[in-house]
């Protein structure tokens, strides 16, 4: 199979489709399967990335938008007429624009509404409506156009894989039919977390005190992921754990606002940004809560890696989250944006050692519905099920 790959991001850049992609792509190839990949840079010049063991090729978005993106679409049609399949993660507008001329199955891997998160970037609404009240809410001609787009190049792919049944249901509001949608839940490499240090090690190694109570959240930085929310709850519970400090990971437009809360809050919170996923790690191991509270999730790949370090997880009850956390069984649920349910929950997992470690084997269970075998067979499957 020669497959013709198409991302917004891609390493070393972060994200959820950068992660799942340079851990795909390579499994992909051992398996005798040919692979180049489109996408976007930072950098001033597009052009070759000779980086990786493969084909990268590189869009500038230095270009204006509408000139950047004549300029992917026609590169996926010069670059792509001898390939099998087009494997598309969650950017869909210039490879079907590119399909009307190439003819080629396309399958279209989507973990949101690019719609919704457009809007929200671009305040064409209220940065706190979630994505499912933007399903149903009545919007300005801007949007309306963009929703319609939306539905119009997931519908034209052969295939939509979902990273989880709420996401296909979401797609399946667009008019896709459910016969298209493929669900395959987000996993995890195992190995990746067989040698990490022990909780104390970890502390050490970051310079983080043993008597520090540590909460952290790891996500992107933006309106939905209620980061400001975290830090207001641990304002609230700062009475209870004097000592108590927030680490925020990750990066993101709403940093500079989320930074000036904390110091008027006059909290201890450390914002790290990103530096690898090995240190990511580190840092969950260290910490006492894992903490993520967004209104809106698809499938948190977060969430899994916390447990995976055995760290306890306090998470939102909305969207894909659902689908990985019990209540009281593997971690804690709360309702989105209810920050008094959510300073109670992490109250329970600093003072209840029982707890943790009840939650610390229920998560050991539900690791093994995540593995990276499965996502390599059902996503290689589908790929090769729209060629035959």
């Amino acid at each position: 199979m020669r497959l013709y790959v198409v991302s917004g991001s891609y390493h070393p850049e972060v994200g959820g489709p950068s992660t799942y992609l340079r851990r795909l792509l390579p499994e992909l190839i051992e398996r005798g399967h040919h692979v180049s990949v489109i996408t976007y840079t930072d950098a001033k010049n597009s052009g070759i990335d000779d980086g990786f063991p493969y084909p990268v090729y590189r869009v500038s978005r230095s270009w204006p938008l509408i000139l950047r993106l004549v300029l992917f679409t026609i590169n996926i049609l010069w670059r792509a007429r001898y390939y099998d399949v087009l494997f598309v993660s969650d950017y869909g507008l210039p490879v079907i624009l590119a399909n009307l001329i190439l003819r080629k199955p396309i399958v279209l891997k989507n973990v949101s509404d690019f719609a919704w998160e457009y809007s929200v970037r671009h305040n064409w609404i209220n940065k706190r409506q979630t994505i499912d009240e933007f399903q149903i809410s009545r919007h300005g001609w801007r949007v309306r156009v963009l929703q319609k787009i939306r539905a119009w190049y997931t519908k034209k792919a052969s295939l939509v894989i979902v990273p989880s049944k709420y996401i296909g249901k979401l797609v399946s509001g667009w008019g896709v039919s459910p016969d298209h949608i493929r669900v395959v839940y987000n996993a995890l490499d195992y190995s990746r977390f067989d040698n990490l240090p022990s909780k104390i090690d970890a502390r050490k190694i970051l310079g983080y005190s043993e008597k520090l109570p540590i909460v952290l959240t790891a996500a992107r930085l933006v309106s939905w992921k209620g980061v400001d929310s975290i830090i207001r709850t641990i304002a609230k519970i700062r009475d209870d754990f004097p000592r108590i400090g927030l680490m925020v990971a990750g990066d993101g437009p709403e940093r500079k606002q989320l930074e000036k809360l904390a110091a008027e809050s006059e909290l201890p919170v450390q914002f790290l940004g990103f530096r690898s996923q090995e240190n990511l790690y580190n840092i969950m191991r260290a910490a006492d809560v894992f903490v993520l509270f967004s209104t809106y999730e698809g499938m948190p790949h977060s969430v899994l890696e916390a447990m995976a370090c055995g760290t306890p997880v306090v998470a939102s009850s909305i969207g894909g989250t659902v689908e990985v956390i019990t209540d009281q069984v593997n971690g804690l649920l709360v309702p989105a944006g209810n920050e008094t349910a959510l300073a109670d929950a992490i109250r329970q997992l600093l003072n209840q050692g029982s707890l943790v470690q009840k939650l610390s084997i229920g998560a050991g269970h539900t690791l093994q519905r995540f593995s990276w075998d499965s996502l390599i067979e059902k996503t290689e499957n589908y790929l090769l099920e729209v060629i035959n």
